[in-house]
């Protein structure tokens, strides 16, 4: 095989038997062949590290990595250590991908120069393996201004308002490792995808949306309130976020409007999925509120009021003071 596929794909693997096999299936049936897969078995207790051996003793682009357990981010990170392609992609051993994924991102990608980030849509599959499985498409799915033309999240941040999805996207490696990106390394899951999303996207000089739902993902989270069992990592995760686009003097509008949604949502999260009266609780709601500028989000045309609603309700009368003092002067945030 050529030592210079185009494009790497990363499959962090832990204790999922169930599925990985037709992960890897999908992944060894794309139309374009020049790949290689780097499925990283992090520790994994069950079959699925003998089931990735067993398909890479069939492909010889599949490579399989046994480590112990670091959680998610360190098995990415492992993988991107290895990888070899001109762009790498990231798939979750739980998911899938059409066929045609790869095959049409790296056109996209041929098309305009290489840009650093090729992205699709994805089709949710809410109860997913329940008589009750359905299939809905990315809230972004035709919302996504420019298609199959170079832009800057400055232009068009619609996709932080929506699930960060990074497995939906490619990443030129030049480009990777060139800004030194690499995923946050928390024990288990932590949501690393979070601040990876911040830092790919806010870097990027061109990416590129392909407006298809192309990879498949299984959201075993869906209807429920208490999304993960550890308030700290929502605050966490939002405020690792929130330091990146400090970092970088981000100021775009659009870009601290979307960042503000998803902190809005964090906070509903908290509120919602634990005791508003737990005092790490109140804490973690704390930390949030305290990075959010109170005003911008009241002049959020894009912000709903549900998540309005919830930021209102944990910010102090001087805050709710200053915004009433702004609107009788006739100040507001201009978003476009």
């Amino acid at each position: 095989m050529d030592t210079t596929p185009l494009i790497s794909i990363i499959v962090p693997i832990y204790n999922v038997e169930r599925y990985v096999g037709q992960c890897l299936a999908s992944l060894t049936a794309q139309t374009v062949q020049d790949i290689e897969v780097i499925c990283v078995d992090d520790g994994s207790t069950d079959s699925s590290g003998d089931i990735a051996d067993a398909w890479a003793a069939h492909d010889e682009r599949l490579h399989v990595i046994h480590k112990d357990n670091g959680g998610y981010g360190s098995a990415v990170n492992r993988g991107l250590d290895e990888a070899l392609g001109l762009y790498v992609g990231i798939v979750e051993p739980d998911d899938y991908i059409d066929r045609t994924m790869y095959e049409k991102l790296l056109a996209a990608a041929a098309e305009n120069d290489n840009p650093d980030i090729v992205k699709a849509a994805f089709w949710d599959i809410v109860n997913p393996d329940t008589s009750q499985q359905r299939f809905e498409p990315a809230p972004y799915l035709h919302r996504i201004a420019t298609v199959d033309a170079p832009f800057a999240l400055a232009d068009d941040a619609e996709f932080l308002f929506h699930h960060p999805s990074i497995w939906s996207a490619i990443y030129l490696r030049a480009f990777i490792d060139g800004c030194n990106i690499r995923m946050r390394e928390i024990p288990g899951a932590g949501w690393a995808d979070n601040p990876w999303l911040m830092e790919t996207l806010v870097q990027a000089c061109c990416i590129v949306y392909v407006d298809e739902c192309l990879y498949y993902y299984r959201d075993f989270s869906a209807g429920k309130a208490r999304v993960v069992g550890d308030p700290t990592i929502l605050a966490d995760r939002w405020i690792e976020m929130d330091d990146i686009l400090s970092g970088y003097g981000v100021t775009a509008p659009r870009i601290i409007e979307g960042h503000y949604n998803r902190g809005c949502w964090h906070i509903k999260a908290l509120l919602e999925g634990f005791d508003p009266q737990d005092p790490t609780v109140k804490e973690c709601i704390r930390r949030i509120v305290d990075r959010i500028d109170y005003s911008f989000v009241c002049d959020s045309e894009r912000i709903n009021d549900g998540l309005k609603g919830a930021l209102h309700s944990q910010v102090g009368a001087l805050a709710r003071a200053r915004k009433r003092a702004r609107s009788l002067l006739g100040l507001h945030y201009q978003i476009d």
